[in-house]
């Protein structure tokens, strides 16, 4: 099926290079196509869910540090993180989604990877580099994750509020004496 645009959801599961200006995008099991370039439905997709592509390739490197072939989270509430195949600005760069992955092995110098839903594709990339790939996303979900789960500092709101915890404090330090 051919599509105009197309937004990544929880159930996508890779945004896959084609052709110069070709997408197919692998979703449980069906599949589209698409007449734009892998990077511009990750674009439209960062600014379905309310960020810029750019803005989300920031944090991905300012919290894991690296510069080349990042994973990105398209969307927090539904863990939706997506790891490139090759250099993010690539014109041949493909997307998977890091939860839809159930296995991959190497073949014949390339990657097989199946779907959760049982739908498998071949990437032209290494086992290797598609594992270091793999792991660089599960790290940044895992520090994510770290993250979401620390309860929030308790924020002071306002002065009057600010003035009644330094009274209480007050009180009850002398209380104590």
């Amino acid at each position: 099926m051919n599509l105009d645009s197309y937004e990544i959801n929880r159930d996508t599961c890779a945004v896959l290079n084609v052709g110069k200006e070709a997408t197919k995008i692998i979703e449980g099991d069906e599949n589209y196509l698409i007449d734009k370039k892998t990077f511009e439905v990750m674009e439209d997709s960062c600014a379905y869910y309310g960020s810029t592509y750019d803005g989300r390739l920031k944090g991905t490197r300012m919290i894991l540090g690296s510069s080349y072939k990042l994973p990105i989270v398209i969307e927090d509430s539904n863990d939706i993180i997506f790891f490139p195949t090759n250099g993010n600005n690539n014109d041949n760069c493909s997307w998977i989604s890091l939860k839809h992955i159930e296995k991959y092995t190497p073949y014949k110098g390339y990657t097989k990877v199946t779907f959760d839903s049982g739908k498998t594709i071949i990437l032209k990339i290494s086992h290797n580099s598609f594992e270091t790939q793999l792991f660089r996303a599960m790290r940044l979900r895992q520090i994510l994750v770290d993250r979401y789960s620390k309860e929030p500092a308790k924020k002071i709101t306002n002065k009057e509020e600010t003035k009644k915890q330094t009274r209480t404090k007050k009180a009850t330090s002398s209380k104590k004496k």
